[in-house]
């Protein structure tokens, strides 16, 4: 058991009751042991937990803290999670990463990447779904919350509602007045507060959601909780009293009443201390020095809490425990800069993305393997290691002392890495720069080397190889061909960048020449650079011609038959200039039905560029001809599968694409190209079928291509013809031996204007600093002239005698000459030596920036002293320009009255102008005027006119009206009546129809409207089948029929369904009254109900004047009857809930309606002679809550030919039937069918359908759309 001791209070604060221990822990009831005092015992599974995530650091506000709440909730328990914990220091209410399952590895690699508030951040969540586990509710406090009052009344009862409570840092908006904190403050911070936070079960997946968003985005832990109300219920709470901090002290009054603190009225119950320093106590938050809301000096109540949390953090250890935080620094004491933080979380990331192998990290056992990894060069920075450049990046200084640190200022900065760097603690031994000690040695001889990657620089080196010069792939030697835009050179090299397309040459600093490989580009580059840009060729190299076993083998592996098949490659990142949008439209309006042909797209760059991969996608997804390959293993594999290498390319780079068709022709593949750039200078139309651009542009002409695509699809000898002469001509022409001696002569060139350079900037500057030495040593050698001239005759003689008495002295004072000098040459010799070796190592930087200041002190002092001798002169000087000056005054006065004078006369020409413009202006007003009168006059007549049409419309309408009625009554007249059926006439849009008199519910719309379900005719018309069934249940007068009939003529059948024996009359007589009789005779009528069974059906009077069926309940019920009198005895098979009717007579039974046969139609349809070996096409089913039942007794049928059905529903009715609307629903689906609301045309599920039927209480209309069968 570990217990968090309350250390003694600090010897300057006086003396007051101290808590001896504060126990916590969170193991079951009872687990505290013996010496747990009761008031802080582990509480039962349903009380509140508390917890908090901390660093050693913050160890004396986490017990102040814990003391806090466990005095104000004694039932309650306490957790505090340290991050950084050390082994063994844990226990009974103190966790460690571990405890909450946060593995050694995971807790290094988060501790590396994050910093100790961001790891703190990102534990939070894991700890409350730990403690969460155990069961109840869990509070999570910060460290700088200050518990003053009970909590648990407000908490609890918020979590029994939802399973997370939060609470805003502010109540009121903050008002823009530019005092701090600010609203962009806040919004950066989060609106709730991340340091009051209740969870309840429920809140799981929250929680884990939380966990795994701040540990890829640390930095976005403050302002998750935002995102919070989208993700889980939630409740907010809005007590004043809770969360007073710097953001809300603004907005809250802070009273006292009988010595208990309010806050607007309310009591106090925390304060969230966050940015409080206890080194400086006048501040409520250290973070908010400048303009702040809140002045501890206007606020006495506040500044005695903030004394009172100081006094409290000192009375718990604050001042005695010097922990730092525990992944602040390696284990030498170099400190993790935040940069590199940043830099390894992303490569975590990235690795766990692409499941590789993370890189080690800074904590464990790997912290070699980590420094390692940041020692390494960062990305696109040469030179550089990831740590120095993670430093430079934190440190504004820095980043001011060396604007270019891997560049201009490498050297200053790698030094300043090496000593202050390392010296502080900022940056490993291990990471610092390292001096450019692996630079190639320059071979000053002819000779070229070819740097870069690619398939261009292949090319080149092999061009290079077959020259005959020296050739290399380090820039070994003076002449460097850059085939690469990232490939660099070392310095004092002639530096050539070899190029395909006319763009800047970018990222190739001191590029002495530019190579292209078309005049097209040399023409267009030239007006961009000012170096020289020549023009060369690229080999074709002789590759074998593709035979007719790789053909076979290509296409089997591409699953390709005998089709004509074109072959496009495809860059997503050239997508303008490859034009793949543009061959997939040729090859479709070459080729709008043919299937014999192929256009297969070999695509690269689909990852890097999604959306023009998507865009390619799409226009092709729906011809099978078009297929896309999407990064071939091998493209020459590919192309022997292809007839013809197509490319409607675009100007703007095209030479990449050009010598790229070289490599197909080379294999024996015919080209189809664009005829524009370097396409016309490799091929012409008798190698290559050349597509014409418009206007002479770069831009292909697709009908054109269109139109040759078909010529070639349809003549083979085309294609052999080409792939022969394109072979051979661009063998002969760009043959490897020719393209070399191209090249050999352009780099000769280039060497020779290296080497003069070279000559012209040594300029004499190689001497030897021993020279004079060796000199004055050869001195000595020379021996006296004794026949020099002189005026005594016997001078000669003389010398010679006195050169034999000394010759002695002579030969001894030449060897102590010449030791002498041995001993000057040596030690300068030495002295030189060394001094180079300095040089060298940069010894000499501080001599060489002392001598440096030195010089520029002498400069200084040499400027002062000319500028004092050129004072004098500068005042007469001065005197001079004051004469000059009134001189040039003068001039300038005269200047002016000339000037004043042009302007009169410029004024004098505006003022006619502006008269002119005046007049004109008043021109176009007066025609803007009539234009208006006009404009007037014509909506005048316009509303004349609409007036006039409206009165002629209602007119006609009524006009309309009355010959519908004329008709009816003629018809009246002439045609008789159906026998025994009361029935009345409407004319309709399917004809003259006669309907029962009391039909309450078509009767009324037909007469009025003359339309009935415009939108369900439709529907039908355009589903029906000439040669298949209509099947028309609860046909009623035959509305859907006749149009059905009508439509079908002599082909296809209707079959009519229809109970009641008055209306199937009114429906043969309407069928026989609007269609011919050969029509009619297409007619099956049923006499009975559709139902799942055959069965006596219960008839009942329907609003249309018909009759709605029912299952038989039993005999009748007598009128006279009471309830009670006609209750049914037990086991009666009377249906539940049938309508009970009232007698038309005292004393006479109630007759709930006639018997009706009830058929299954699939059998009714089989026994119909007229219907064998027909369809059928679409069912009707007029018969709301009893649809089910008349499908299912034509399921086997449904299921066979899958016809469409519509199909009234309603899960009211349905229900009265005594069925579950839902089971219906479903029973649909499993018959294969889609379920379609016909006003909404779109799939639903069973409960969107009862849904959308305003919960079962409204009918619609219910299309079965057969799944899998095209519309």
């Amino acid at each position: 058991m570990t217990d968090v001791p309350a250390t003694d209070r600090a010897t300057d604060e006086p003396a007051e009751p101290i808590t001896p221990v504060i126990r916590v822990g969170i193991g079951p009831a009872g687990s505290s042991g013996p010496d747990v005092p009761p008031s802080i015992a582990l509480p039962e599974q349903s009380a509140l937990s508390a917890c908090t995530v901390a660093t050693k650091a913050q160890l004396p506000a986490v017990r102040t803290l814990g003391a806090a709440f466990l005095t104000l909730h004694e039932n309650s328990r306490f957790v505090a999670l340290i991050v950084d914990a050390d082994p063994g220091t844990t226990g009974q209410g103190v966790l460690a990463p571990a405890d909450i399952g946060i593995g050694d590895r995971e807790l290094a690699e988060l501790a590396t990447a994050c910093s100790a508030e961001q790891l703190c951040a990102v534990l939070r969540p894991r700890l409350l779904e730990r403690l969460l586990a155990d069961g109840g509710p869990v509070l999570f406090l910060d460290p700088s919350v200050h518990v003053v009052g009970p909590i648990v009344e407000q908490v609890v009862p918020a979590l029994a509602r939802k399973p997370l409570v939060l609470v805003p840092r502010v109540l009121r908006p903050l008002s823009d007045d530019g005092m701090r904190p600010t609203p962009e403050e806040l919004a950066a911070a989060g609106v709730y507060d991340s340091g009051f936070v209740a969870v309840a079960p429920g809140a799981e997946a929250f929680l884990h959601a939380w966990f795994d968003t701040v540990r890829q985005a640390p930095e976005a832990a403050a302002t998750f909780l935002d995102s919070a109300p989208a993700l889980v219920d939630h409740e907010v709470l809005r007590d004043p009293g809770i969360g007073l901090s710097v953001w809300s002290a603004g907005q809250r009054q802070l009273g006292k009443d009988d010595g208990a603190l309010l806050l607007d009225g309310r009591p106090l119950r925390t304060v969230h201390f966050s940015g409080f320093d206890p080194q400086r106590p006048w501040l409520l938050s250290a973070d908010v020095t400048a303009r702040p809301r809140v002045l501890l000096s206007e606020h006495p109540l506040l500044a005695e809490l903030c004394t009172s949390y100081r006094n409290e953090l000192v009375r718990h250890g604050l001042g005695q425990d010097r922990g730092e935080y525990g992944f602040g620094q390696l284990s030498d004491g170099t400190i993790l800069p935040s940069g590199l933080r940043a830099e390894y979380r992303r490569a975590l990331l990235t690795a766990e993305r692409a499941g590789e192998l993370p890189p080690a990290p800074a904590f464990g056992t790997a912290q070699a393997e980590f420094v390692a990894w940041a020692a390494e060069e960062a990305d696109n920075l040469p030179g550089s290691t990831r740590w120095a450049q993670a430093v430079w990046q934190d440190d504004p200084a820095l980043r001011g002392q060396f604007a270019e640190p891997f560049g201009a200022d490498s050297s200053s900065f790698r030094e300043w890495c090496a000593g202050p760097g390392v010296a502080s603690g900022r940056i490993h031994l291990d990471a610092v720069p390292k001096r450019p000690g692996n630079e190639t040695t320059l071979l000053a001889q002819l000779g070229v080397s070819v740097l870069g990657s690619g398939w261009i620089a292949d090319l080149v080196a092999a061009s290079a190889r077959a020259s005959g010069l020296p050739a290399a792939t380090e820039p070994g030697y003076p002449v460097v061909l850059l085939c690469d835009v990232e490939a660099s050179a070392p310095a004092e090299r002639y530096v050539v960048a070899v190029r395909t397309d006319a763009g800047p040459v970018g990222g190739q600093a001191d590029v002495n020449e530019v190579w292209v490989t078309s005049e097209t580009t040399r023409v267009a580059l030239e007006q961009t650079v000012t170096v020289p840009v020549r023009t060369i060729s690229l080999p074709v190299l002789d590759r074998p011609v593709r035979e007719e076993a790789a053909r076979t083998a290509s296409r089997t592996a591409h699953n390709i038959g005998d089709e004509v098949v074109f072959t496009t490659v495809v860059d997503h990142a050239a997508e303008r200039v490859g034009n793949a949008l543009g061959a997939v439209s040729a090859f479709l309006a070459a080729f709008p039905d043919r299937q014999d042909v192929l256009l297969v797209l070999a695509i690269s760059g689909s990852a890097e560029h999604p959306e023009s991969a998507e865009r390619l996608r799409l226009a092709t997804a729906t011809d099978p001809r078009i297929r896309l390959v999407e990064d071939p293993i091998s493209l020459p594999f590919l192309l022997d599968a292809a007839d013809w290498a197509l490319s409607l390319h675009r100007g703007g780079g095209s030479d990449l694409i050009a010598w790229g068709l070289t490599e197909a022709a080379a294999r024996g593949v015919p080209v189809i190209a664009s005829g524009h750039g370097a396409v016309t200078e490799l091929f012409d139309r008798d190698t290559a079928v050349l597509v014409p651009c418009h206007h002479g542009g770069t831009e292909p002409d697709i009908e054109v291509a269109a139109k040759l695509l078909r010529e070639v699809a349809d003549d083979p000898e085309i294609a052999d013809r080409l792939a022969r002469t394109g072979r051979w001509h661009l063998l002969r022409a760009y043959s490897l031996p020719k393209v070399a001696d191209q090249l050999k002569e352009r780099v000769e060139h280039a060497y020779r204007t290296w080497r003069a350079r070279r000559s012209a900037s040594r300029g004499g500057n190689d001497s030897d600093p021993l020279g004079p030495l060796h000199s004055a040593k050869h001195a000595l050698l020379r021996q006296p002239d004794v026949d020099v001239a002189s005026r005594m005759p016997m001078a000669p003689a003389l010398r010679k005698g006195v050169l034999r008495v000394l010759n002695h002295y002579d030969n001894h004072l030449r060897d102590v000459l010449g030791t002498v000098l041995d001993g000057m040459e040596r030690t300068a010799g030495e002295l030189l030596r060394r001094q180079d070796e300095i040089r060298e190592v940069g010894g000499l930087v501080e001599l060489e920036s002392l001598r440096a200041d030195f010089e520029r002190l002498v400069d200084r002092h040499s400027e002062l002293g000319d500028q004092l001798v050129s004072t004098d002169d500068g005042v007469v000087r001065v005197s001079a320009d004051l004469a000059g000056q009134g001189r040039r005054l003068r001039e300038l006065e005269d200047a002016l009255v000339a000037e004043a004078g042009k302007r009169t006369k410029q004024l004098d020409t505006l003022a006619d102008r502006l008269d002119r413009l005046t007049l004109m202006l008043d021109k176009t007003l007066d025609r803007i005027d009539a234009l208006e009168s006009k404009v007037a006059e014509n909506l005048r007549e316009r509303d004349g006119r609409l007036e006039s049409g409206l009165r002629a419309a209602d007119q006609a309408l009524h006009t309309s009206d009355a010959l519908r009625r004329v008709v009816v009554r003629e018809h009246e007249r002439h045609g008789g009546a159906v026998e025994g059926v009361s029935s009345s006439l409407v004319l309709c849009d399917v004809g003259l129809l006669r309907l029962p008199s009391e039909d309450a519910l078509m009767l009324p719309l037909l007469s009025s409207n003359g339309v009935w379900e415009p939108e369900l005719s439709r529907l039908i018309d355009s589903l029906v089948e000439p040669d298949g069934i209509f099947v028309d249940i609860g046909a009623h007068v035959g509305y859907h029929t006749i149009r059905v009939l009508s439509l079908l003529g002599a082909s296809g059948a209707v079959v009519a369904v229809e109970p009641s024996d008055p209306v199937r009359r009114l429906l043969r007589h309407n069928v026989g009254v609007n269609l011919m009789p050969q029509i009619a005779e297409r007619l099956v009528v049923v006499e009975g109900a559709a139902w799942d069974q055959a069965a006596d059906l219960l008839a009942e009077p329907a609003l249309t004047g018909g009759v709605a069926v029912r299952p038989n309940p039993g005999p009748p019920v007598p009128a006279a009857a009471s309830p009670a009198q006609s209750q049914l005895p037990a086991g009666s098979t009377q249906f539940a809930g049938a309508p009970i009717l009232e007698p038309m007579d005292s004393g006479q039974p109630v007759e709930l309606g006639g018997s009706v046969r009830g058929v299954r139609l699939d059998k009714e349809l089989e026994s119909i002679p007229s219907l064998a070996g027909m369809r059928l096409s679409v069912v009707k089913v007029d018969a709301p809550g009893r649809e089910h039942r008349a499908l299912g007794g034509l399921v086997r049928l449904l299921r066979r030919d899958r016809p469409h059905v519509l199909c009234a529903f309603s899960p009211s009715a349905t229900a009265d039937l005594g069925d579950d609307p839902l089971t219906v629903l479903r029973e649909f689906r499993t018959w294969g069918y889609d379920l379609v609301p016909v006003d909404q045309q779109r799939v639903l599920s069973p409960e969107e359908v009862l849904e959308a039927s305003s919960g079962g209480s409204r009918s619609s209309t219910l299309w079965l759309r057969p799944r899998g069968k095209a519309v």
